[in-house]
């Protein structure tokens, strides 16, 4: 068989549509499930408690120095007893990995809050929890949220890991494809440009974000 055929790849755009999305369902899943972690532990890490600080970085280090393929397999295989879907397994081996540096995120945007914010916000009679959430937050989210689109680009790249669970992302439904085709080239070149369009939107969103603003409380 030579030359190149796109046409086999077009007969399977249905199947191709069909990997795409559940890409990007696994995507915006991992980060959802990345924020729930990594707000508590950036939180943490960012405290003036130290054991909190110190369980924050053990969590961090943890689980961001083994392999994201390894969580996956923990949670597909290792504890395969809980009869987990494996799109499940899946997003919870993203969702842990991800967090770690998801906390990473919060706890540096955290700290780059003006300690002043939070002595004007005390001082003007809210409390520590109204602090946070009304000064504290919104100015570190401003500040991270590049770094959180960054981390959504990585874990749309990360999702082809998905494919070793069987589960249809387009790393899967390329291989199914090319099986199904033997058209190696074609398929792979265009599920490459389908990364590449992905993560291209991402970082031209991170573009578009607005920067920074000042601080919203004058320091005491």
């Amino acid at each position: 068989m030579t030359g190149i055929d796109f046409g086999p790849i077009w007969a399977h755009r249905d199947q191709v549509a069909a990997g795409l999305l559940t890409t990007i369902a696994l995507s915006a899943a991992g980060l959802i499930g990345a924020l729930l972690i990594g707000l508590p532990i950036g939180a943490a890490g960012a405290s003036r408690a130290r054991p909190l600080r110190i369980c924050a970085v053990a969590y961090v280090e943890a689980v961001r120095n083994v392999p994201l393929l390894l969580h996956i397999y923990v949670w597909y295989l290792g504890l395969a007893w809980l009869d987990l879907p494996a799109s499940l397994c899946a997003v919870l081996g993203l969702s842990i990995y991800s967090g770690a540096y998801a906390a990473e995120i919060v706890r540096t945007g955290l700290l780059a809050v003006p300690r002043g914010q939070t002595d004007a916000a005390l001082a003007l009679g809210l409390t520590g929890w109204r602090t946070l959430r009304l000064v504290t937050v919104p100015q570190a989210f401003r500040i991270v949220a590049p770094s959180l689109a960054n981390l959504l680009s990585q874990l749309i790249k990360d999702s082809s890991l998905a494919s070793v669970v069987a589960v249809g992302e387009l790393a899967y439904q390329a291989g199914a494809i090319e099986a199904d085709t033997f058209r190696s080239a074609e398929i792979y070149f265009t599920i490459s440009l389908l990364y590449l369009a992905l993560v291209s939107i991402v970082s031209h969103a991170v573009l578009r974000l607005p920067r920074p603003q000042a601080a919203v409380l004058r320091d005491a």
